[in-house]
């Protein structure tokens, strides 16, 4: 009975005062460490990281930044500490912005282009329009590590692609998704003008025809990849479609001083 009287007294004198609510729960009476301890449970479920500017990879519009929240849980917690009776809090949230603004996508111009000529079958074209559609719009941050494989995905039939002739082990063959290596080599041929950095990249094992001797760039998902960096300082886009019967790849970027 004593422990409850006791109990009782210390909240009268060091807790919450009576009504006190935060974001309308009633918190009247808690203690310090009991006030801490809802607060930073109100604060990781307040808490949210900022969204950098987005490109709709179907419209190529720009989708802008939204900042994230943060609680500020000391000043929360003095605001309710201090608080008087029946007096309504809120939780102290901060804005944390991020990095990159919209500003930062709008400002862009190609730094580098490539086009290679489409041949053969029709399947063989389908694979190459399902592949520059898939790239088209990818944004790569600074010092990003842009990966063919990752943004492309498997090509395999329940994403469309079809049989056409691929090259391989030095042989000509037919697989899904083959033709996909003429994007990625065009991909390659455009950073090089970027003058981005090549990561990983591996030519087929005999020539091709879309692309000069040692520009190509053989891919096969889950194997050889074509990984490119942003070494720029600033974002890149890198924008790629089919049209007139060639492959269009370009990349925008920020223009070096002269």
């Amino acid at each position: 009975m004593l422990s409850v009287w006791l109990d009782s007294f210390i909240r009268d004198i060091y807790g919450v005062k009576p009504g006190v609510k935060l974001e309308g729960q009633d918190i009247s009476g808690l203690l310090r460490e009991e006030v801490r301890g809802l607060v930073m449970e109100m604060a990781m479920q307040e808490w949210l990281l900022p969204q950098e500017p987005e490109i709709d990879k179907k419209t190529g519009r720009i989708i802008p930044e939204k900042p994230g929240i943060i609680v500020d849980v000391q000043s929360t917690i003095n605001n309710v500490m201090q608080a008087q009776a029946n007096q309504s809090v809120a939780l102290v949230r901060n804005s944390i912005p991020s990095k990159y603004r919209s500003e930062d996508l709008e400002k862009l111009s190609t730094i580098g282009s490539y086009s290679t000529s489409i041949y053969g079958t029709q399947q063989r074209s389908s694979n190459i329009a399902l592949a520059a559609t898939a790239l088209d719009n990818t944004v790569v941050w600074p010092d990003q590590v842009f990966s063919f494989n990752e943004i492309v995905g498997p090509r395999t039939p329940e994403r469309g692609y079809l049989p056409a002739p691929v090259i391989l082990m030095g042989a000509n063959n037919y697989d899904y998704g083959g033709g996909v290596c003429q994007v990625s080599s065009t991909v390659y041929n455009a950073a090089l003008a970027a003058e981005l950095e090549i990561i990983e990249r591996h030519p087929h094992s005999k020539p091709v025809h879309y692309v000069p001797a040692n520009r190509d760039a053989a891919v096969a998902y889950g194997g050889y990849d074509l990984r490119i960096r942003n070494h720029t300082g600033s974002p890149i886009i890198i924008k790629s479609h089919v049209s007139e019967g060639r492959v269009w790849v370009s990349i925008l970027g920020e223009e070096k001083e002269a």
